[in-house]
């Protein structure tokens, strides 16, 4: 097992050298120690160069880097399968590497979390402990081991913030569902806890602050709201004198009406710390809206107490002089003695330790980290380069409405692809698909319709249409609904809601061949939805000339490949025997129906196997061929081990308009590819110098036997194939244009 062990580190050279001398002395070796640099002298340098060990050692200066920047760093100029990380502050045990060798190699994880155990060194380390984690031990990103190809696929670190990418991280790797393994014992330690109360301030401060950044979704939205009463608690003082000959007597005057929303903030504010960390309500949350009005009410009914139930009479048994200090005392002395008590005996610190004073100065602690998370959470969110993220509407909103999910290839590479750019630009991305992934496994993979949810879905996008808060551009994929007149584009364009058509499928021939006085319905609302919109993005030429007339607004922009990813799949070991593969959906395996003679005389005559990727099993049942689901997570691993792609189509209208994802998915890979001479496959291959194109029969047989007979020419296919994806099909060629395009529309409508 190859592992790389990263080490990102910043001015901390005596915890540095801790951590590096542990890996040293790992009882299972790294293969190599990447170490990326941030500091400001050479201290660490110098060290690491004076250091003697058989342990090949990378060492990077790179200046001002976070910790996930300097992960991704790490990660990228790795060599080994593995990649194991760690921090300059925690210090491995001498078998961490060595039991999650043997765990991996046992169970097949794809992923080992690190566990942390903290220590403390004087008794000001061990109340700040007892405040925070106590003695339990705490899983961490320094620790974990995750495979190579992984965590460049699309799962490095967010970065530009300082904490918490780490949770981010590893939240995100929880949720797409990897095998994970999370210890059930610590395997590190961290020494480095503040050593005086200040220290301990400012730590958390910076942590809310970074945090805030990462994600500002769930508990900041109390923050907001806390924010916001304190900035109203500025302006209510002034309320009264604000109109005209206010006096006790209008019916709109506020009584202690400043004492009132100071009792409000305060109690949000306590209240907020006791449901966000007490158990019932981590485990069991409640909607943010219910949560709010339970404090709402319980506010203002504290506040009348009196007025409510004694009727203002202080005879009454009912009635509480100084309720409401009575109120915010309780408020105050519950959250002391849960944080000083509650927590730390729940964490592991003994009963011992805390009584009989220790839990007043751990109390003190604990309220103070809360009371200084609130501004630092504030300001984070709210400064510019991420404000976005936490008040999408201030910038601009970009709404994809897609027939289908990430299932759908068109959705992946006409809309998600371009996602991640859009965002890094200040746009707001949101999608809104037509039918769920339910639906759509089950139109496709079973041919199966649930009317009454067709009906569903088709009346959830009219409400959408209707009540989606501008301002946003919408972006199309061929039609917002399909099969019916142009409704949902009338509605766009009436509300005046900007529109862009992306098209990457001749679907306007649909009724071609079935019903001519449909099909010609069909095509007109074709050209009135793209002659009424904003722009067209059209996927190749044949879309281009047929619409050429009815808008000056065209974009070409084909279907493109992230060779960045793709290029993490590139070095895998190819099936021992000669693979042919397809991959496609069930509707497009109706083309390899003119190929199944052929692929048959192969695979008996020749030993070459066939493997299909994603078809309908009935459409073939006669071929003989290893038959796979299509997974996401799989798709390219599969195809990068096989050695020829192939393409059969038929040669109609419909054909014309595809825009030849299957080649340059093979191509990017440096699949030697075998396609039908139809439309845009005839702009992608040029016939002998990448590829390939068969039309008969006959021709393509000899075209796969003469590939399998001759790798020299097969290794010029791969290399050229190659070559043209990167220069001409690539992501980073084309992202910039979509969002100028995007950017004009947008600014020329609402600006």
């Amino acid at each position: 097992m190859d592992i790389s062990v990263i080490i990102p580190t910043k001015n901390n050279f005596e915890a540095f050298s801790n951590t590096f001398n542990a890996v040293l002395n790992q009882s299972f070796k790294p293969n190599e120690i990447i170490i990326v640099d941030s500091s400001t002298s050479e201290k660490i340098k110098n060290f690491v160069e004076n250091t003697s060990t058989n342990i090949p050692i990378k060492f990077f200066r790179e200046k001002n880097k976070y910790p996930g920047e300097a992960r991704n760093i790490g990660g990228f100029k790795s060599n080994n399968e593995w990649i194991a990380f760690l921090d300059s502050k925690t210090i491995p045990i001498k078998n961490w590497l060595k039991e999650y060798s043997e765990e991996i190699k046992k169970n097949n994880y794809d992923i080992i979390f690190g566990t942390t155990k903290y220590v403390y060194k004087s008794s000001i380390q061990k109340r700040i402990r007892a405040a925070t984690f106590g003695n339990i031990e705490h899983i961490t990103t320094p620790g974990t081991i995750i495979k190579r190809f992984s965590f460049l696929n699309n799962n490095t670190f967010i970065e530009n913030v300082r904490n918490a990418e780490d949770l981010e991280w590893r939240q995100r790797l929880i949720n797409k569902k990897y095998s994970i393994k999370f210890p059930d014992k610590a395997y590190l330690i961290y020494e480095n806890l503040p050593n005086n109360y200040f220290e301990l301030l400012k730590r958390y401060f910076i942590y809310s602050f970074h945090t805030a950044q990462v994600n500002v979704e769930n508990k900041l939205k109390f923050f907001y709201l806390f924010f916001l009463s304190f900035f109203l608690l500025l302006i209510f003082p002034r309320l009264n004198q604000s109109i005209p000959k206010w006096n006790n007597n209008q019916s709109l005057f506020i009584d202690n009406y400043f004492k009132i929303f100071l009792l409000i903030a305060l109690s949000f504010f306590i209240i907020f710390i006791l449901v966000q960390n007490f158990d019932f309500f981590r485990k069991k949350p409640l909607n943010f809206f219910l949560k709010f009005s339970i404090i709402f009410c319980t506010i203002i009914f504290i506040y009348n107490w009196n007025f409510l139930i004694a009727e203002w009479l202080e005879k009454s048994i009912y009635y509480f002089p100084h309720i409401t200090k009575i109120y915010l005392t309780f408020l105050f002395i519950t959250s002391f003695f849960l944080r000083g008590i509650y927590y730390p005996i729940k964490r592991k610190i003994k009963i011992l330790y805390i009584f009989p004073f220790n839990w007043l100065f751990i109390g003190i602690y604990g309220l103070s980290i809360d009371l200084i998370k609130a501004p630092g959470y504030i300001i984070g969110a709210l400064i510019p380069k991420h404000l976005r993220k936490g008040f999408n509407n201030l910038y601009p909103k970009i709404i994809f409405f897609t027939k289908y999910s990430h299932y759908s290839p068109s959705y992946r590479t006409r809309f998600l692809a371009y996602k991640s750019y859009l965002e890094n630009n200040y746009f707001s991305v949101d999608t809104r698909e037509l039918f769920d992934e339910k639906f759509y496994i089950n139109r496709i993979f079973k041919n199966k319709i649930n009317f009454f949810l067709l009906i569903y879905f088709y009346l959830r996008r009219i409400y959408f249409l209707f009540f989606l808060k501008k301002p946003f551009v919408a972006i199309i994929h061929i039609e917002v609904l399909p099969f019916l007149p142009l409704l949902g584009e009338i509605i766009l364009r009436l509300r005046k809601i900007p529109f862009i058509i992306d098209i990457d499928d001749a679907v306007y021939y649909r009724f071609e061949n079935t019903n001519k006085f449909i099909s010609k319905l069909y095509i007109d609302k074709f050209r009135k939805m793209i002659k009424v919109s904003d722009a067209l993005f059209a996927g190749n030429k044949f879309h281009i000339n047929f619409f050429e007339n009815y808008s000056s607004n065209i974009k070409y922009f084909p279907t493109v490949i992230d060779c960045k990813n793709n290029d993490l799949y590139l070095n895998y070991k190819k099936y021992d025997r000669f693979t042919v593969v397809w991959i496609g959906t069930p509707s497009t395996s109706i083309y390899l129906k003119k190929l199944i003679t052929v692929l048959n005389k192969l695979n008996i005559l020749h030993n070459i196997d066939i493997r299909i990727i994603g078809a309908n099993i009935n459409n073939i049942s006669n071929l003989n061929c290893i038959s796979l689901v299509w997974d996401e997570k799989t798709e390219l691993l599969e195809l990068t081990k096989c050695h020829i792609g192939i393409m059969p189509l038929y040669n109609t209208k419909w054909e014309l308009g595809k825009c030849g994802f299957k080649i340059l998915q093979y191509m990017s890979l440096k699949l030697p590819v075998i396609a039908s001479p139809v439309g845009v496959n005839k702009e992608i291959i040029q016939n002998n110098y990448n590829g390939l194109l068969a039309s008969s029969p006959d021709d393509w047989y000899n075209k796969i036997l003469y590939l399998k007979q001759n790798p020299k020419i097969m290794e010029k296919f791969s290399e050229n194939g190659y070559t043209t994806v990167k220069n001409k099909f690539n992501l980073s060629n084309y992202y910039k244009k979509y969002i100028q395009t995007i950017d004009e529309i947008y600014l020329s409508r609402y600006q």
